[in-house]
């Protein structure tokens, strides 16, 4: 059996001794590394599976005062915001934790993270927020000519959906909003956003049509970055929707919960906020809040003693989780700062943390995002979800019963880092939302070594439908993709999933 080296701090009692015969006694292998006192330290060889027994055994001998593993230290990485104390939000969620590995600004491969900000307005020359604003590369400020020649002249800093300008209004809202996810960290100036560094693309919106008007922006940013290789557009991983309309069901605006899944399949994640009304958005409605679509996360706002706040929404098929959203401080027009409560606020930890999530410096994942960003988003979206701390007072309230956990999600993303590929078999893990009820599915699969993969979805006839060959599966345990089923009439089929000889098939019903 392999053995592992472990460190233990062992203060002796001062009136009975214990030797290190003594130590020896209980151990195959001990060196003492340090002694002064009654302290010793001591550096032994343990069966990983005997490690606790060990220790308490250890403990329990005469003369022994006390023992302890030795663990190595996590400096935190606090900003010198000095109004960062009153950020309460932000070590409640884990961001403390997850500033340990990245503060954010750009992935593994030098791809600077874009976040797009749907909202009323902007305060663009907040000292807090001007140096993390995204700017058009492919514009030329003030000039009046649509250089890049994507249909908006001067759309330097985003787009005004609502007057069809470059200008953006002052707006509280939208500047609150993103100080929370992205005000300049660690400068000595007021807060800091979830990401020290990023760029916040200002889509200025007020309607449904503006809304959808947007995610096409954002959706053509997105493409031209990846068709260019990265010298034009923008790599945006995720939109902030801190709106929406309160009683209408994601059935009845079909066009916009369409955009959803457009702008997840080329790699990009939408955060929204459910309503501000203490309402069951499940039997209520609630748009975006009730899509079913694999890459929208939807919250609920939660306060400082992790109850639901109490004008929030909630729904435990509709909500995914829990954020703060009450009292959060932040970013205000003219330079100020002060507090933002309600779902609005609780969105922006949501798209913050997506954002930071993408900056974590991991090789596997940040090819995952080159090959595949459709897959990424959804390896994002499940650590969110995955990460959310447990809350017994959101049981029942939102699909997770937990709130966000920025710094779990980091961690949980990290066990796929750099892990080689072990020898298996493809293998369907799991398909959702299964019934459909939607314009998509995600099938989740395993397929360690496979260099090509074939998907087919098959009739009750055995005729195909639609079928498709994958890009080779990175390294990464829990594969994901995902399937628009536009087009295909409702019914039960099969899906399988094929790698050479290998082969797994899983029933579905689109309806």
């Amino acid at each position: 059996m392999k053995l592992y080296k472990i460190l233990l701090a062992i203060g002796m009692s001062a009136c009975i001794g214990f030797s290190t015969v003594q130590a020896q006694s209980l151990v195959g292998k001990l060196i003492v590394e340090y002694e002064s006192g009654a302290i010793k330290f001591l550096q032994v060889d343990v069966p990983p599976g005997d490690a606790q027994q060990w220790l308490e055994d250890f403990r329990s001998r005469a003369g022994v005062k006390a023992a302890q593993w030795d663990y190595p230290l996590e400096f935190h990485r606090i900003p010198n915001d000095p109004r960062y104390s009153s950020q309460w939000s932000l070590p409640q969620t884990g961001t403390q934790q997850a500033w340990n590995k990245s503060t954010g600004g750009v992935t593994a491969t030098g791809d600077t993270i874009v976040v797009a900000i749907l909202d009323r307005g902007l305060y663009i020359i907040h000292a807090d927020l001007r140096d993390n604003l995204w700017t058009n590369r492919g514009e030329i400020q003030g000039d009046g000519i649509d250089n890049d020649g994507n249909g908006y002249a001067d759309d330097f800093f985003g787009w005004n959906f609502i007057e069809n300008t470059p200008n953006h209004p002052i707006d509280n809202h939208g500047t609150s909003v993103a100080g929370i996810i992205g005000a300049v960290g660690n400068n000595t100036i007021g807060v800091s956003g979830i990401n020290w560094k990023i760029k916040l693309m200002l889509l200025t919106t007020q309607k449904v049509s503006d809304v959808i008007k947007a995610c096409q922006y954002i959706e053509q940013q997105r493409e031209l970055y990846r068709t260019t290789n990265g010298r034009k557009g923008a790599f945006v991983v995720v939109a902030n929707n801190s709106f929406g309309v309160s009683g209408v069901f994601c059935r009845q605006q079909p066009v916009w919960s369409r955009m959803i899944d457009k702008l997840g399949r080329v790699g990009v994640l939408t955060a929204a906020a459910t309503t501000n009304s203490p309402v069951n958005v499940d039997e209520q409605g609630d748009m975006p809040s009730t899509c079913l679509s694999p890459f929208l996360i939807t919250v609920l706002s939660t306060d400082r003693n992790d109850r639901k706040e109490g004008i929030s929404g909630f729904g435990e098929q509709s909500i995914d989780l829990g954020a703060p959203g009450v009292d959060i401080f932040t970013t205000n027009s003219g330079n100020r700062y002060g507090t933002f409560s309600g779902t609005s606020a609780a969105a922006p930890h949501i798209t913050g943390g997506v954002a930071l999530l993408y900056s974590i410096p991991c090789t596997n994942f940040a090819g995952l995002v080159r090959q595949s960003p459709e897959q990424a988003a959804l390896a994002v979206r499940q650590a969110i979800l995955e990460g959310t701390v447990p809350n017994g007072a959101l049981k029942g309230l939102c699909a997770t019963g937990g709130r966000l956990s920025i710094g779990e999600s980091m961690e949980i993303l990290s066990t796929y880092c750099d892990k080689p590929q072990e020898a298996g078999e493809v293998i369907i893990t799991r398909i959702y939302p299964n019934p459909t009820r939607g314009q998509g599915l995600v099938v989740s699969y395993s397929a360690p070594d496979a260099e090509q993969i074939t998907w087919r979805i098959t009739n009750s006839l055995g005729q195909v439908i639609k079928e498709q060959v994958l890009p080779a599966p990175m390294p990464w345990p829990d594969k994901r993709f995902y399937i628009s089923l536009d087009g295909i009439p409702r019914c039960t089929y099969a899906i399988t999933l094929s790698a050479g000889a290998n082969r797994t098939s899983w029933m579905f019903i689109h309806q």
